[in-house]
């Protein structure tokens, strides 16, 4: 029960494995479950800081490895990136930090390595504070992309879009932390009702102006997942800004609705309380795993007005009819999740943007010819490309021209305020305390 053990299991199991982050920490802690709760956190916090901090870390250490860190075997890397994050990042003492990854490496794969373990991280030890790093003026993409761990392919895409100062702020935001969010089940409950039952176990509860069914948990004193009020339907946890992307759809109850990409159901499931559980809500997803967590999930939030398939969205039944509403939550790379998800970072190159744009227009092209006349598609992603997003719709208007931008009249001035000078809604981490999201809506004419 060695937690930084338990550390060097998650982040070898990354680079081997497809699955999430959050998959396999759990697995992991639960494999440790007699793990005292303050080495629990201690591991979380050795992945999540590691993952954040790992391009800084790897410039750090590559000078001080004769033949470079390539050379490495990879748990002897990860156990050198674990000490050098302790004591760069975290400022632990030096002295304990080297004998305890040490003592951690002899019971690991990493063993024979110990010796050099041991050397390097008292060289980390001694030079930490004299690390330069590129000059932001003269090299504004290299400076990011070393200070706050982001692929240099990354920092430049988004220096193709937004000025230097912008987008270091936001890559600051995306190190840090996101405070957790809980949206209220309205066929439930109140937000204020919610808010009253979760106060003993949150420093503070304030609703997020982008959706003030959104509850923001600051404080939350222990995992936000064993609140109470789950097992009863009255909350989902979703970030503000993901919530924030149902109310641009504009639904009410009565509308016939399709949810082309629902997976677990989080959207749906606000969906369906916007809807008041009146009209039809087709929820479909090809997944067979998360085909089966939608249709437990909407059953917990008592939804009745969905209907689930398990199918992909461009091989829908001929006879599904039309609809008056769409939304295409896209599959996409999920960059503007990263501080949620730090690992994305690493399992995305530039060459994904272009690849996944060809399936989010195939989606958003077949989910057009379903649209009602008057009917309306609400087209998002959480990525941050240009390919997938203003690409693929001004791909599909000027294939369809019948279909126009259209925002609905009233919305609420902190959703009014994500519109931006092109036409799209954006979400920001450093701007909006959210993920990074991108929508565009989309009417056909009568």
């Amino acid at each position: 029960m060695n937690p930084r053990l338990s550390a060097l299991r998650v982040l070898m199991g990354l680079d081997k494995t497809p699955k999430r982050l959050e998959t396999l920490l759990m697995q992991e802690l639960e494999r440790q479950r007699d793990m005292e709760s303050r080495d629990r956190a201690f591991v979380s916090n050795l992945v999540y800081g590691v993952l954040r901090n790992r391009i800084y870390l790897d410039h750090m250490l590559d000078p001080l490895i004769k033949r470079g860190l390539e050379s490495l075997d990879p748990e002897v890397l990860g156990m050198l990136r674990l000490g050098a994050y302790e004591l760069a990042v975290l400022g632990n003492k030096p002295y304990a930090v080297v004998n305890a990854v040490v003592g951690a490496a002899k019971k690991s794969p990493a063993k024979r390595a110990q010796g050099l373990i041991n050397a390097v991280l008292r060289k980390v030890a001694a030079a930490k504070d004299k690390l330069p790093l590129p000059d932001p003026q003269n090299d504004p993409a290299g400076h990011i992309s070393l200070k706050y761990s982001h692929p240099a392919w990354l920092v430049e895409e988004m220096l193709k879009a937004w000025p230097p100062g912008f987008v270091e702020k936001w890559c600051e935001a995306n190190q840090q932390e996101p405070v957790p969010g809980l949206r209220t089940n309205t066929l439930k409950t109140t937000a204020e009702e919610l808010a009253a039952s979760l106060e003993p176990f949150a420093d503070r509860i304030e609703a997020h102006p982008l959706c003030p069914e959104t509850l923001v948990l600051h404080g939350v004193k222990g995992p936000a997942k064993n609140l109470p009020g789950f097992d009863r339907g009255l909350w989902q946890m979703q970030d503000p800004g993901a919530a924030g992307l149902s109310l641009l759809l504009g639904v009410e109850p009565g509308l016939r609705v399709l949810d082309l990409c629902a997976g677990a159901g989080g959207k749906t499931g606000h969906l369906a309380a916007l809807m008041q559980n009146r009209g039809e809500l087709v929820a479909v997803e090809p997944s067979p795993g998360r085909y089966k967590a939608l249709k437990a999930n909407l059953k917990r939030l008592g939804v009745n007005n969905a209907v689930c398939m398990q199918a992909g969205g461009t091989k829908l039944p001929k006879d599904l009819g039309g609809f008056d509403r769409i939304l295409i939550d896209a599959p996409c790379t999920a960059l503007g999740v990263i501080r949620r998800r730090p690992d994305v970072r690493y399992r995305r190159g530039p060459e994904d943007a272009a690849r996944l744009a060809e399936l989010q227009y195939g989606l958003i092209e077949a989910a057009a010819g379903l649209l009602n006349p008057g009917g309306v598609l609400l087209y998002c992603t959480c990525s941050i490309t240009r390919a997938e997003n203003q690409g693929v719709v001004q791909r599909l208007r000027e294939a369809m021209p019948e279909l126009v931008p259209s925002w609905q009249a009233g919305l609420a001035p902190a959703l009014k305020a994500c519109m931006e000078d092109d036409g799209f809604f954006r979400t920001y981490p450093h701007r909006n305390q959210t993920d990074a999201f991108f929508a565009a809506r989309l009417q056909k004419g009568q």
